[in-house]
Formats: structure tokens, sequence, C-alpha cells
């Protein structure tokens, strides 16, 4: 009697089991679809985005941001549909949610300070796309910014991602706001050599750079007398795009121009002495 029992019960699973089967191979090959089609799906609605924003000459700091958001809200918009067809209440998630709020708060706090350091940065623009900024020790060009963080490309092309929050928040230097820069160089003398020919031998080799703006007057002065030399400041002003090609042309410049001139440029010397 109990054998017959069990034998109905198991039959009668299989029969539920079958049953079930076809809808739940359904919903796993529609959502493995979704899964597949939905990023593309995103892919081109934000192609059609960017297309429209460039049209229009939008900045291109707010069209990254944004295009965050709408990936983020498209994607959840892809865990509920997941979710609804794999028969999860969508209430009932809220509700677990809800009760759930005061963890979920504290964990995305983070995050929160993150999206509203983004608007604050796309709302008081201290730097766009293209900018050479300096923030917390790094130095970089800004890429593009997102829900969450910014990207800078460093000069020798590494990626810095730093929070929205930390930029809102700290000090940020914009090394290259301004269309022209101020190059600061020292060079060092020997004790013996003429302060009016050193002058001399910088103001030629400044005038003779054609990257050194010439309605901006250069300072050349003695700045420091050292211990072992004499130091002069020459300070000039160059378009920001010439910054580093007019800081090594005239380094190489003043020692070729000091060399015909027999001018010593003092290094560490070590005497010996044999007794």
């Amino acid at each position: 009697m109990n054998f017959d029992f069990m034998k109905m019960l198991e039959l009668d699973l299989v029969k539920k089991a079958a049953d079930r089967l076809p809808g739940i191979a359904g919903k796993l090959l529609i959502m493995i679809i979704l899964l597949i089609v939905w990023p593309k799906i995103i892919h081109c609605l934000l192609n059609a985005y960017h297309k429209v924003l460039t049209k229009k000459k939008v900045d291109p700091l707010f069209e990254s941001f944004t295009s965050s958001i709408i990936k983020t809200v498209l994607y959840i918009v892809l865990f509920f549909i997941v979710i609804g067809i794999a028969g999860v209440q969508a209430a009932s998630l809220v509700t677990v949610l809800g009760t759930a709020g005061l963890a979920i708060g504290l964990a995305l706090q983070g995050s929160l300070s993150n999206l509203a350091g983004g608007v604050l940065i796309l709302f008081f623009k201290p730097f766009t796309k293209g900018d050479l900024i300096s923030s917390g020790g790094v130095d970089g060009i800004v890429d593009k910014i997102q829900i969450l963080y910014t990207t800078l490309v460093t000069p020798d092309n590494k990626v810095v991602i730093i929070p929205n929050s930390q930029l809102a928040n700290g000090t940020i230097t914009n090394i290259t706001k301004k269309p022209i820069r101020r190059l600061d160089l020292m060079f060092s003398v020997s004790y013996d050599t003429p302060i009016d020919k050193v002058k001399e031998i910088l103001h030629k080799v400044v005038e003779a750079q054609p990257t050194v703006l010439k309605d901006k007057e250069p300072t050349i002065r003695l700045s420091v007398h050292n211990a072992s030399s004499l130091d002069f400041i020459c300070r000039v002003w160059v378009k920001k795009q010439d910054y580093w090609a007019t800081n090594f042309d005239l380094m190489e410049a003043v020692k070729n121009e000091f060399d015909k001139n027999n001018i010593e440029i003092p290094y560490n010397k070590l005497d010996i002495y044999n007794k």
C-alpha cells in the first residue's frame, strides 16, 4: 500500500515537472535572449545620443556623465524585467529593499556622494575635457566624467580613476585653463662669472626662441647666492601647447651658449690628495 502511494506520488511529481518544463525553458530562453540583446540595444541608444549631442556641440563631459546615468538606468530596467520573468514580484522586491533601506542607504552613501559630486562638477565647470589638471598629487588630462568617477590620462598614458566627490570637495589645479603659461627656469654659474654677461646671454637665447611670447617682458635676474654657485632665474611666457618644447629648447640653447662663452656650470667636485 505504501509502495503504491509512493509510486503514485513520484509519477505525480514527474508529471508536474514535465508540465512546467516547457514554461521554465521558455522563460530561461527569453532571459538569455534579453541578456544578449539588451546590451546591444543600450549601445545603439547611446550611439544615437552621442551623435545628437555632438551635433548640438554639447559639453563632452555632460555627454559622458548623462550617458553613464542612462546606461545605469537601462541596466536596472533589465534587472527588473529579468526578475519579473523569473516570477519574482517587483512589489515584493521593493518591500524587501525598503525593509533593508537603512543598510542599503549606508552602503550607497559613498556612491550617492560621488553622484552629487559629478553634478557639482558639471554645474560649476572647474575643468572640461582635454584640460590638464592636478588633484590629490595626480596630474592628468581629463578624459571623461561618469556617474561615480572621473577618468584622467597621465602624460605617460596611464589611466587614473578619481571619485567625483574627491574632485568636487578637494583642491583642483587647472594647469591648462589659461591660453598662456609662465615658464620658470633656473641656471647656475660659477662665482667668477660676471653677472651682466650671464644676463646678456640669457636675454639673447630667449629672444632667439620663436615660441617665447615677445609681447611679455621676460624676467632674468640673479636669484640666489648659493653655496657654490650664482643661480639666475629666467621667466618667460609661452602658449600652453608650447610649454614643454620651449622648456627643453631653452635648456639646450643655454648650455650651448655657456659653452661658447666659457661659462662654467658648477658641479660637485671631490679632490683627492696622496700623502
